[in-house]
């Protein structure tokens, strides 16, 4: 089988057996692109379109030369003949090298040549590797042939060209991926000669196997020696584009050397000689910073031997040393160029050239391309990018690529790996483009095969069709608007081509799965969003009061554009935030709102306006009787940053705004509290007189995403960094920007210091390259452990570093081992600190002391640090201790000398709107001069006699005579009467009373959130920021407080507006044309005062949005002066540390900053937008260090995480997506006992010698148990969260037993995945003042921290078996990696059965009796085993009536089976269990202890008597049941569910939760029973 032009003529341009004129018609093409120095790759083009159509006529010619490079110039010889039938023939070479093949068609000027003629022409090469005549022009018959006539001595500059070759235009040199040549030279490479990585010029393989039948004499070879020295040598003699040099030295005798223009760098000179070659590198600077120097006669130059492609000796790498330099051995380094110390080209440095070549470099380098392919390490990583390759539309349209195609079809690797990747992308995940991709290779290889059908049980097909069939039904990318239509044709195609193998029917009747389109519940309409520059960041009225949604994609694994990646996460986080407030106004309209989600403001007023700092702010006013029970110390209501919708017409039109400060007194005392609007300063719509409802939904915290969004929409896609490393799947590694291979020497005495072994006999290096093998004594020598050693190989030598650390693995040591390193070894390039982020205020604090025993340059932003260090080092306490300069004080003055001017214009524009009179300024403009002294006469005349000291001259009367004018005109005692007020109704809104806008009882103790989302954090920030930022007292009084001007009276109507209210008759009045304004009737006189007053009024309002931008952008100034002032202080520190709610809040000062490195710790559980926010283009190295394991980014909105992938962080996509990262496999938190568990998500992991050290548990007969129970969770009822009060009074009682049994109440911390229980477990555990000191937790809230003891409530107990939050792997696994040394879980365990995950730990308990429905406690005064399965039980141990519960949120076992037999016999009817059955149990109990005469004693039914010794067990004799029959006993195997649970929830930490009801009837709320719980069918 071969493929279509695979046997070529030894003639090169495709003229075989049956050539006809379209073949001449390419030659012509050729011809015309060789005429002139633009012409060439137009005329290239040309050529190969005549080639392609002359390929048709052939029956086996090759049919194109393509594109040439030229090799010598200006040669002349003689024509000595002509092919016999062909017009083309052979010149004879004065050189005596083998004679040259010509065309007619390359003779210039279509001059006739005949045989003996002289001529001169170029020497070019063709991609066959063949040499050819080129720009053949006739010269004189007389010509002597001996004076080789080469071009004349150049001084122009010979600038590079794309393709590096040589042209009529002279010696040219193009970017480096294209063979730039830029300083580099000829290297030796199998297959050839080709591109050495610094650029130069070099033979490339054979496209064809064709060789001319008379093969060239060979030159004897250079030494050996030589190939391998760098060598010394002096310019004989320049010839435009090359010349010759002799060597230095010993050798100084041999023979001229020939060497080429692009070969050269070296030292400036700006001197061209008389004999000199002008070198231009466009886009690589020499070692002086120059972009050009000259090549003389007589310099000296450095080089290596090699060959040209005739096999001659010459020079490459040639390099221009200062004169002088040979003998003082002063010149350059040239070590690496040596075969000894070369290393040996890797498949990965053959992949990186290749995929940066163009699809020429390509073709001409197919061996390299056969080696790739035929390399034993060839894998999966090169199978998607060299699939890639042949699918390019520039490389499927060359005709010279069949013989790619034919070397992929029989290789090796496609064979093996083509088919088994297509199933693995079939079977999982879309993986980009590959599936495309392949359908498009494929379809090539079959269309260019002359025989289709040998082709059959070769390709793919089957698997083919079956990864396109399931990559519909899975939704993929490609498939999520249909099949595109070229994919469809190639299936049909390859569907009639091969109809037994290919079934296109399955693939196009397949369905998709329906479509997520929008996070939204039921909404109206789906819009297109704009590009995410245009879109806003605000709601739209569409989408709140039309329920509108914009379309939203999914987060994926891989992007094409880096637009798509702005714009898909700007549309999900906008999305996370409007979602909520869309569904929180649907269901206050409804009435179906929650008190708990949504607040509900009525009656709510502006009452003035503030000129502050950061620019204008409202003050609005509330009703007090709404908010007269909330407890402001403590709630989170309307807290700075809350975002507020504000309506006066029944939602049909709104108006946003944020809470800017609410003080605790002024709210308190006067229900006032200060509003900014977010982005524009002013809307004239937010004024007084009108009455506004106001929503705050608390489900969201708005503040933290406006940073993010903002800085999103600013983005450009240039400004992203490391593309080539978020966007493509298997990203290539690629080393930090400032590590190169001359600089990668880096030490390492710091980091080592105090880790070598005590008994090592290795000498450990303290200094060594990194870029190179790290040495294996540092593993010998060091005591790393060996993942934490890889770790820190793999964050300083990768761009991207992602280092997964699972629970105990010394995340934050090896974190600060690589500060350390980054520190010492970056000092002196970095222009920026490194910046450290962290999740937590905590988790940042304990990093940076970490830090701070490295470097004391470091410097805290945020205010809310527990730490005394680190409060030392926060910025503002930084800021004070630095004097800022002259400069800033004269700038700061300037600005507030401008906000004063502009606060007085405000408040003369505010006193005019806010008044219902006429001001006489006004009324002296609007009059002319007669008319006005005219109208004040009038007045005096009014007077008579009465005239008193009123005025004679009406140009000094003030606005308190004219308001007695204006009184006496108008025959009035108030003129502000006659102000046209609108009289405007609330909007028709409900009073607050009827939809329960306001809790009767005080929520202090109420939590939003289970997870520290930051919002309190900043906002408290924020306020304390504030307090800090007083200005100085010596200012003007003024100044030192925000601007307040209050408004009293509601503003008036536009002059359109009012002249709608008014009759026909008024409508057509003019005052203007009324000569005495006293003659005028008293109507026509008020009338005419009330256009006045809404003129004046209009003229005033039109100042305010002017003032108010002016103000704000004055504002926007003083923070930028003061931002220059935190960025002088930041960039003179080695390390910046910030929290990442703090990075999102100031987006500004980190895009000033620039950090080149950034570090993230917990990079799992930040959303990928706040990372891609906190770059900057010019970071050039990241290290995100986490577990994906653990927990994901937080949500408001459960869609967005479950069908969006928005909780996928950018660690856990990359890691995913095959980009290397290194794990940490050593754990030294957890005792074995514990770690066990977490196994099966972490095989690998291994425990330290030291966790089995922990001293015995205290109390408890076990290490870890797992506390089974059939208890049901109580009822839901108003709370969101759930809670179970068996659990809560069961881990009440054991806390306070730990406590009495030895530990300290710091040593016991208590965990549950919900927030309902964690309130109610305080409430338990605190009334003991035992366990007031003992940690409470939400598990969400727990990662990263440890305790000695953990107790696990999980809460979860329902008949329709919802496992909730405990069927979410990550979350598991949190919470049972917490424990040091003992860990107690209680819980249903029969619920958690159908989960993987729990069946396995389940299984893993069961191995050494850990988990049962008794608890063995140990009596610390006896020291024996007392059996416990409730609090009530416990309370007999402790002694204590405190955790007696008589029976509260308990039911037995027989009891819950007598009830499912009972609901399964009545159909579903209530079954109530025994009241006086519990009761009884428990009388029993106490006098059983009574008659033992001490505490602690109780029966267990599980026991033999002969075990029995008055109810106490020796310690670690605890008889229990076997495995087997312990799980012989479930519940019953059928329960029902009583409703179905919605998946919008209130909190984030309760997204992945089944929380709510839907669609199931509302119950009456049940009495809560003292005793026994009743079980409900």
């Amino acid at each position: 089988m071969g493929f279509p032009g695979e046997k070529g003529d030894e003639y090169p341009k495709g003229k075989g057996k049956g050539e006809g004129k379209k073949g001449e018609k390419g030659e012509k093409g050729d011809r015309k692109g060789e005429k002139g120095e633009k012409g060439e790759r137009k005329g290239d083009r040309k050529g190969e379109k005549g080639e392609r159509k002359g390929d048709g006529k052939g029956e086996k010619g090759k049919g194109k030369r393509g594109e040439v490079k030229l090799i010598s110039k200006g040669i002349r010889g003689k024509v000595i003949s002509f092919i016999t039938g062909k017009p083309s023939g052979f010149i004879q070479r004065p050189d005596g090298e083998k004679d040259v093949y010509f065309d007619l068609a390359d003779v210039v000027d279509d001059e006739i040549v005949e045989k003996e003629d002289i001529v001169e022409f170029d020497i070019v090469e063709g991609t066959d590797k063949k040499l050819y005549a080129a720009k053949i022009r006739k010269l004189p018959k007389d010509t002597d042939l001996k004076e080789e006539g080469q071009s004349l001595k150049s001084t122009s500059a010979q600038v590079a060209s794309k393709k590096g070759s040589l042209t009529g235009g002279g010696m040219t040199s193009g970017p480096k991926k294209l063979g730039s040549l830029t300083g580099g030279g000829l290297s030796l490479r199998p297959g050839g000669l080709t591109l050495s990585p610094g650029g130069g010029l070099g033979a490339r393989p054979a496209a064809g196997p064709a060789k001319p039948k008379e093969e060239p004499k060979e030159d004897p070879p250079a030494d050996a020696d030589d190939t391998d020295k760098c060598l010394w040598g002096r310019i004989v003699s320049v010839r435009g584009t090359f010349g010759f040099l002799q060597q230095l030295g010993n050798a100084g005798d041999r023979a001229d050397i020939f060497f080429r223009a692009p070969d050269v760098t070296g030292m400036n000179s700006l001197e061209p000689g008389t004999e000199g070659i002008e070198i231009t590198l466009p886009h690589v600077r020499n070692s002086n910073g120059f972009k050009r120097f000259f090549l003389n006669v007589d310099d000296e130059v450095s080089f290596f031997m090699s060959k040209d492609p005739s096999g001659k000796p010459c020079a490459s790498q040639v390099f221009k040393e200062k004169k002088g330099a040979w003998r003082s051995s002063s010149g350059r380094s040239r070590q690496s160029a040596n075969k000894a110390d070369a290393k040996p080209e890797t498949l990965k440095d053959q992949m990186k050239r290749l995929t940066a070549m163009d699809v020429d470099e390509v073709l001409q380098n197919a061996m390299l391309f056969k080696e790739v392919l035929d390399s034993p390490d060839f894998d999966a990583t090169q199978l998607y990018k060299i699939v890639s390759m042949l699918a390019s539309k520039e490389l499927a349209e060359d005709t010279r690529s069949d013989r790619l195609y034919r070397l992929f079809l029989e290789s090796s690797a496609m064979q093996a790996s083509l088919r088994t990747t297509i199933i693995k992308q079939g079977a999982g995940k879309h993986h980009g483009n590959f599936l495309e991709d392949c359908l498009s290779v494929i379809m090539e290889i079959v269309v260019r095969s002359p025989a289709s059908q040998e082709l059959r049980g070769q390709l793919p097909l089957m698997e083919l069709v079956d990864a396109w069939e399931n990559s519909v039904r899975g939704g993929s990318s490609v498939a999520k608007k249909g099949l595109p239509e070229d994919v469809i044709n190639n299936l049909k195609f390859l569907a009639k081509t091969f109809p037994e193998e290919v079934n296109v029917d399955r693939v196009l009747k397949t369905k998709a799965p329906k479509r997520f389109r929008t996070a939204a519940e039921d909404c109206t309409e789906i819009m297109e969003a704009d590009y995410y520059q245009d879109m806003p960041i605000l709601p739209t009225s569409a989408e709140m009061i039309g329920q509108c949604a914009f379309e939203v994609q999914e987060n994926m694994r891989t992007y094409e554009k880096c637009e798509d990646y702005i714009q898909t996460h700007f549309m999900l986080l906008r999305e996370d935030y409007i979602e909520p407030l869309r569904a929180g106004i649907k269901l206050f309209m409804q009435g179906r709102h929650s008190p708990k989600d949504l607040h509900v403001y009525t009656g709510v007023k502006v009452v003035g306006v503030l000129s502050t700092w950061e620019g204008l702010v409202y003050r609005i006013e509330l009703r007090k009787q709404e908010i007269r029970k909330v407890s402001w110390e403590k709630s989170k209501q309307l807290m700075y940053g809350s975002l507020l919708c504000f309506s006066d017409d029944d939602f049909k039109s709104l108006i946003w705004a944020t809470v800017w400060r609410r003080d605790e007194k002024l709210i308190a005392n006067q229900a006032q509290l200060d509003i900014r609007l977010p982005f524009e300063p002013w809307d004239d719509r937010l004024s007084p007189g009108k009455t506004f409802c106001c929503i705050e939904n608390v489900t969201i915290y708005f503040e933290a995403y406006r940073h993010v969004l903002i800085a999103m929409q600013n983005m450009r896609p240039a400004d992203v960094p490391f593309q080539n490393t978020l966007l493509p799947p298997q990203p290539d590694p690629v080393p930090p920007g400032f590590v190169k291979e001359e600089s990668d020497m880096f030490k390492f005495h710091n980091i080592f210091e105090n880790m070598e072994k005590a008994n090592s006999t290795v000498n450990v290096p303290k200094s060594f390259k990194i870029l190179q093998q790290w040495p294996e004594t540092l593993k010998q020598g060091l005591d790393f452990d060996p993942s934490q050693l890889d770790a820190l190989e793999h964050a300083l030598t990768h761009q991207m570093a992602l280092i997964q650390g699972p629970p105990g693995t010394g995340k934050t040591f090896v974190g600060l081992k690589i500060v350390q390193a980054l520190l010492d070894n970056t000092r002196e390039i970095r222009h920026s600190p490194v910046l450290v982020v962290c999740c937590t205020n905590h988790a940042l604090d304990q990093f940076l002391e970490g830090i701070f025993k490295i470097s004391e340059s470091i410097v805290r932003i945020g205010s809310r640090s527990k730490s005394e260090l680190m409060m030392k080092q926060n910025l503002k306490e930084l800021l004070l201790e630095s004097k800022p300069s002259r400069e800033y004080f004269l700038a700061r003055k300037s600005l507030m000398d401008r906000r004063d001017h502009l606060r007085d214009e405000l408040t003369k524009a505010l006193a005019i709107v806010d008044n219902h009179t006429v001001p006489v300024a006004f009324v002296k403009d609007v009059l002319s001069e007669k008319m006005y002294e005219e109208f004040y006469q009038g007045f005096l005349d009014w007077l008579g006699d009465d005239i008193g000291d009123f005025p004679e001259d009406p140009w000094v009367v003030d606005d308190d005579v004219f308001n007695k004018v204006m009184k006496a005109w108008l025959d009035t005692g108030d003129p502000s009467k006659f102000a046209p007020v609108i009289k405007k109704t609330e909007g028709g809104l409900p009073s607050f009373e009827k939809f329960n806008m306001v809790d009767e009882e005080s929520d202090d103790d109420w939590e939003l959130l289970a997870k520290d989302d930051g919002a309190e954090e900043e906002a408290a920030e924020t306020m304390h920021d504030r307090k800090l930022e007083v200005e100085d007292p010596d200012e003007k009084k003024k100044s030192q407080r925000d601007f307040f001007q209050e408004l009293h009276n509601p503003w008036l109507p536009y002059m359109e507006e009012y002249v709608e209210t008014l009759s026909p008759e008024m409508r057509t009045f003019q005052w203007t044309a009324v000569e005495n304004l006293w003659l005028m009737p008293k109507d026509k006189r008020r009338e005419t005062y009330r256009q006045w007053l809404i003129e004046a009024h209009d003229e005033a309002r039109a100042l305010l949005p002017e003032l108010s931008r002016l103000l704000d952008r004055n504002a926007m100034h003083r923070a930028a002066l003061e931002r220059d002032r935190k960025l002088e202080v930041l960039r003179r520190m080695q390390v910046v540390g910030m929290t990442t709610t703090a990075v999102s809040k100031y987006q500004t000062l980190l895009k000033e900053l620039r950090p080149e490195i950034v570090m993230v710790e917990e990079a799992a559980e930040v959303l990928e937008a706040h990372i891609l926010t906190a770059l900057h283009p010019k970071t050039q190295h990241v290290v995100l260090i986490g577990d994906h394991q653990q927990l994901r980014p937080s949500t408001a909105v459960y869609r967005l995480s479950k069908n969006f992938h928005l909780d996928v962080s950018l660690f856990e996509r990359l890691i995913h997506n095959g980009a290397e990262h290194v794990t940490l496999l050593q754990q030294r938190r957890m005792h074995p006992k514990v770690s066990r568990l977490i196994k099966p998500l972490y095989p690998l992991l291994r425990d330290h010698h030291s966790t089995s050290e922990y001293p015995e548990i205290k109390g408890v007969n076990a290490r870890c148990f797992f506390m089974q129970h059939y208890h049901l969770e109580d009822d839901e009822g108003e709370s969101h969260s759930k809670q179970n009060t068996f659990e809560a009074n069961f881990v009440s009682a054991l806390c306070a037993h730990l406590v009495k049994s030895g530990y300290e109440e710091s040593q016991v911390t208590v965990l549950s995945p919900y927030l309902g229980q964690v309130r109610l477990l305080k409430q338990k555990i605190r009334r003991d003042a035992t366990t007031q000191a003992v940690n409470i937790q939400a598990v969400d809230n727990f990662q990263g921290e440890e305790s000695d003891i953990i107790v696990i409530s999980l809460v979860r107990s329902n008949r329709a078996r919802q496992m909730g939050f405990l069927a979410v792997d990550n979350r598991i696994n949190v919470a049972l990696t917490r424990a040091r040394h003992g860990m107690f879980i209680v819980g249903n365990s029969d619920m958690l059965q159908t989960h993987t995950l729990w069946k396995q730990i389940i299984e893993e308990l069961n191995t050494d009796q850990s988990i049962g429905d008794t608890m063995p406690l140990i009596d610390p005064e006896n020291d024996g085993v007392f059996e416990v399965k409730s609090a009530d039980e416990i309370s007999v141990l402790l002694g204590d009536k405190l955790h007696e519960t008589g029976g509260e949120g308990m039911i037995t076992y027989d009891e819950y089976k007598k009830s499912q037999q009972a609901k399964k016999r009545k159909g579903g009817g209530k079954g109530k269990a025994r009241e006086g059955a519990v009761a009884d149990r428990w009388s029993e109990l106490g006098k059983d202890s009574q008659k033992g005469g001490g505490k602690g004693k109780g029966k267990s039914k599980n026991l033999d008597s002969e075990d029995l010794r008055d109810g106490v067990f020796p310690r670690n004799e605890r008889k229990v049941q076997p495995a087997d029959k312990v799980e012989s006993r479930p519940p019953p195997s059928k329960m029902e569910a009583d409703g179905h649970e919605c998946e919008l929830v209130a909190g984030k930490a309760e997204q992945d939760d089944d929380m709510g009801k839907k669609g199931a009837k509302k119950k009456p709320k049940q009495q809560k029973q003292k005793q026994v719980l009743l079980v409900r069918g």
